[in-house]
C-alpha cells in the first residue's frame, strides 16, 4: 500500500510539474510592429530576441537602416521590462539605439532613442509578438550575386591543421570574376595578433544548383567543397578529403542563408571515414554593396 501511494506522489509531481516545464519563454521570439518619432508615419521594425546561456539573451533588430540587420550589443531584463542598445557602421554612417520596453502579453512598447549620424531623436515603439505562423521562413533565392559585396565575419572554431586554422575574425570583400559564373574575394582577418589571409572562390552552376568553394591557403595548400543550394534556406558542403599526418580529413560545412545581409556557417570535421564532429561556427554580416565599377 505504502508503494503504490508513493508511486502516485511521484507521479502526481511529475504532472503538476509538466505544465512547468512546458511554458513557453516569455521573450524570446520575434516581435513586430512600427517605430514612430514624433508626428511621423510608423515604419516597420522587427526585434528577435534569443535565450542564451545562463539566462541571458542576444538578438537583433530588423527596420532602422535599409539590407541591415543590428545586432544587439546589450539586453537586460527586470521583470516586465527589457532595455535593449546596439551600435553599428550602415551605409548611411554610424547609427546607435536604446530602448525601454513594457511586456504586456503579447505586447511589447516603449520608448526609446536612435543616433543616426550624430543626430538623436525620440522614438515610439508598439510591437507585437508574432506567432509561430506569422513568422516566415528565411528565403534566400540562389545566385552568385547574394556573395558579392563586402562582409564582415567572426569564426569560433579550434585550430585543426589541414582544415581550420582556428578562431578569428575579419573581413571579405567578393567581387565577380568576368568569365562564368564566379566570385572572389581575399579574406582578411586577425589570427592570434598576427594578420591572416586567404583567397576565396565561389562558383555557381544555376542549371544544377552546384556550388564549388575554394579557399587558397598562405601555406600553399587548398581546401575545396561541393555544394548543393537546391534549398532557398541553406547551401550543404563536403570537402575532398585532404591528407595530413598520414591521416585523412574531411570537412561538412553548412551555410545557413538566414537574410540577404547575413548567413552564418557550421563546419563538422571527420578522420579517417570516422563520425563528424563539430569544429566551428562563423557568422557573416553584408556591410557594403560591390562597387559599380567591378560589375
Amino acid at each position: 500500500m505504502h508503494r503504490r501511494l508513493g508511486w502516485m506522489t511521484v507521479a502526481l509531481a511529475v504532472g503538476l510539474a509538466a505544465p512547468a516545464l512546458a511554458q513557453p519563454d516569455p521573450w524570446a521570439g520575434t516581435w513586430r510592429g512600427e517605430l514612430t518619432s514624433g508626428s511621423d508615419t510608423g515604419s516597420p521594425v522587427s526585434l528577435t530576441l534569443v535565450a542564451g546561456e545562463g539566462g541571458g539573451y542576444t538578438g537583433l533588430v530588423d527596420g532602422l537602416a535599409p539590407n541591415h540587420e543590428v545586432r544587439l550589443d546589450r539586453v537586460v531584463v527586470d521583470g516586465e521590462q527589457v532595455t535593449v542598445e546596439a551600435a553599428a557602421d550602415t551605409d548611411f554612417g554610424p547609427l546607435s539605439f536604446v530602448y525601454t520596453l513594457i511586456r504586456d502579453g503579447r505586447d511589447l512598447s516603449g520608448i526609446g532613442r536612435v543616433t543616426a549620424g550624430g543626430h538623436g531623436f525620440d522614438v515610439t515603439l508598439a510591437l507585437e509578438r508574432a506567432r509561430r505562423a506569422d513568422v516566415p521562413q528565411p528565403q534566400v533565392e540562389p545566385r552568385i550575386d547574394y556573395f558579392s559585396g563586402s562582409w564582415r565575419f567572426e569564426y569560433i572554431g579550434g585550430e585543426f591543421p589541414p582544415l581550420s586554422v582556428g578562431t578569428r575574425e575579419g573581413t571579405v570583400a567578393f567581387e565577380p570574376l568576368p568569365a562564368g559564373p564566379f566570385v572572389r574575394a581575399r579574406a582578411e582577418s586577425d589570427l592570434y595578433g598576427e594578420p591572416y589571409e586567404e583567397t576565396w572562390t565561389i562558383g555557381f552552376d544555376e542549371a544544377t544548383r552546384a556550388v564549388v568553394w575554394q579557399e587558397e591557403r598562405p601555406d600553399g595548400s587548398t581546401l575545396t567543397a561541393l555544394g548543393n543550394w537546391t534549398s532557398p534556406i541553406a547551401i550543404t558542403f563536403l570537402t575532398a578529403p585532404m591528407e595530413a599526418d598520414g591521416r585523412v580529413h574531411v570537412l561538412r560545412r553548412v551555410v545557413r542563408t538566414t537574410s540577404d545581409t547575413a548567413f552564418a556557417v557550421v563546419d563538422e570535421f571527420s578522420v579517417d571515414g570516422g563520425p563528424f564532429r563539430r569544429l566551428g561556427d562563423g557568422s557573416y554580416l553584408r556591410t557594403g554593396d560591390p562597387d559599380p565599377e567591378t560589375r
